[in-house]
Order: C-alpha cells, then structure tokens, then sequence
C-alpha cells in the first residue's frame, strides 16, 4: 500500500502579513486552498494521507475535520512541537508509514501525473524518485546531475547557467521506499541537503514532466500561479456574480455572491465571493479575498487584497499583500 506525506511546516514568512493568521497550506490559489489542491492530485488508491504540520497545526486540522470532500480518504493532521525540517518531519514519521510513499512539497502546484511518477518509480526499482523540471534560469535553483537513464549522481547548488550540468531541478514531490530511513537518524533536518546527496550512492533517480510547475510561497509567485490555474482549469465568470457595466480583460475569475460595479477587471484577477469591487476602480494581476472591499477609484496591481480588509475610496495597492 501507498502513503502520502504532505510537508506543510513552514511559517508561510514570504507571504505575510497574510499568513500570520492563515497557515499557507490554507491560503486559497484561485478559490481552493492549496493543501486542498495537493490532496486533489493524489492518485485515488492512496487512501492514507499525513499532513506534517508546523506553524498552525491547529486550524489545518479544524480544516479536515470540517472537510467534506476528502471522502474516504484518511487524512491525519500530524503537528510538530518544533521545527523539524523536510527531512525531521518524515523521520517522525517513518513508524506510520508503509513499504511505499509519496511526499509533497506544501506549497508547489503542479501538473505532475503522481501515477505516472509511481509507475517510473517501480519500473526502476528507485530508492527515491525526485519529480524533475527543466528551468531557463538554473541561479536560482538546485540542480540534478543525472545521466541517460534519469539516475541522479549530483547535486549542484545554483550554477551560472553555462556552468549548468543540466537544467532540470527539484520540482518537490518523491517517490520513496523505506529504504531512504537508512540514510537518516534521528538529526536529519534537510532532504535536499543531506539525504538526496547521501542517495546517489544508492539508487535515485529523476522522473521528468511538463506542463506546469510553480512553487508559490512568495507574491509574485502565487500571483503567477494564479494565473496559471485560472487559464489552464478555463475559469471565468461564475454563475451567481453579479456585474455592473464592467470591462473585463481575461484570464478573470469572479465568484458567485462576489459584487463587481463600473470597474476593469484583468488580466489574471480572482475576486472570491462576499467581495467586492466599486465604480471607477482598475484591477490587474492581483486576488480579492473572500469578504474583502474594494472602493470607488481604487487601483490594484499585483497584489493580495486578504479577507474582510477594506480599501478606502482612491488607495493605491501596487506589490503589497493588505489584511484587515
């Protein structure tokens, strides 16, 4: 039988102030939280899934308690007094868990096939399977050495890109077996650090997909993979919102309750429902949250206006997150 593990012990810092009071796994990416999202792309015949969870563990488990659409599916919130890192957390797990298990990144949203990626694991009778993505810009990432047969024989930290040995990275989501709690004790701490190196001696290897890819723990990354969900899932105007002589610029999503009047709207804006949007008020790149107020001649760019704030008539929000 197959696990999932979703890391989820991050304090969400590129995304405050919204996260000192939602932990990130709970944040919404175009109306659906992105735990929600991670648990939605887990293959169906995983029924066990465990959440290690750091900062607010607390509302992440009020969250699945209350969760109608997790079905059959056995989700255990596990909080971590301490912070334990990608590697401490599935240590502190490894007497739950079975032969076989898939761990997830909590904030990376993704197009990876997770049965598919499965299915290579076996194939290559893999130690641990690392989810691979091809990037333009290697600087900024961690970089997989691999060979023809997609094993893993390095790892190099941010290379100049014509220095780079490939241009595929970590793209956060593994396949495992047990075996990998043998290159780890008790003081593990990274994954990335320690014991994906410690595994080239062994058998790793890359599973490379396409598609998308966006690890959305800062603004413009969120606001990116925004943009991403919206066009790719075809969202639009929702049935139940009600428009007023707007100008509307897609990729726009605009929820059922949420009330938009004289204003453009787009390209890549959410408006959540409860919301609102005031005459004379110019909208771009930016996610207005579930009760949040938007007033009459207001410009908003690449920002997070979070739930129930309110802007006052003519503010200006350009690359901020605002709560109330």
């Amino acid at each position: 039988m197959t696990d999932a593990v979703i890391l989820a012990g991050g304090l969400g810092t590129r995304l405050r102030p919204l996260t000192e009071n939602i932990p990130k796994p709970l944040v919404k990416l175009a109306g659906i939280p992105l735990i929600r999202r991670i648990v939605d792309s887990i293959p169906g015949d995983i029924e066990r899934v465990f959440v290690a969870a750091g900062y607010r563990a607390d509302k992440l488990s009020d969250y699945f308690k209350n969760d109608r659409d997790a079905g059959e599916r056995d989700v255990r919130v596990v909080p971590e007094e301490n912070a334990l890192g990608t590697a401490g957390a599935l240590w502190n797990l490894r007497n739950e868990l079975g032969d076989e298990f898939v761990v997830f990144n909590g904030d990376v949203v993704s197009s990876l096939d997770v049965s598919s990626a499965i299915s290579f694991h076996r194939s290559m009778n893999a130690t641990a399977t690392i989810s691979a993505w091809e990037v333009d810009d290697t600087e900024a990432y961690g970089v997989l050495r691999i060979d023809a047969e997609d094993r893993i024989t390095g790892f190099v930290e941010k290379p100049k890109k014509e220095e780079a040995v490939s241009r595929l990275i970590n793209a956060g989501t593994y396949v495992m077996n047990r075996h990998v709690f043998d290159f780890m004790n008790g003081s593990s701490f990274s994954l990335e650090r320690e014991v994906f190196p410690a595994l080239c001696s062994d058998r790793i290897f890359g599973y490379r997909f396409h598609g998308h890819w966006i690890d959305c723990g800062s603004l413009g990354a969120y606001l990116q993979a925004q943009s991403t969900v919206m066009i790719s899932e075809r969202r639009g105007i929702q049935k139940g919102a009600r428009l007023e002589g707007c100008l509307i610029e897609r990729p726009v999503s605009i929820e059922r309750g949420a009330r938009v009047r004289g204003a453009r709207i787009g390209p890549n804006v959410y408006v959540e429902a409860g919301s609102a949007v005031d005459e004379g008020s110019r909208l771009d790149n930016c996610v207005v949250m579930e009760g949040a107020k938007v007033g009459c001649g207001c410009s908003v760019s690449g920002s997070i206006i979070g739930p129930d704030c309110t802007l006052p008539d003519n503010a200006v929000s350009h690359n901020q997150i605002l709560v109330k």
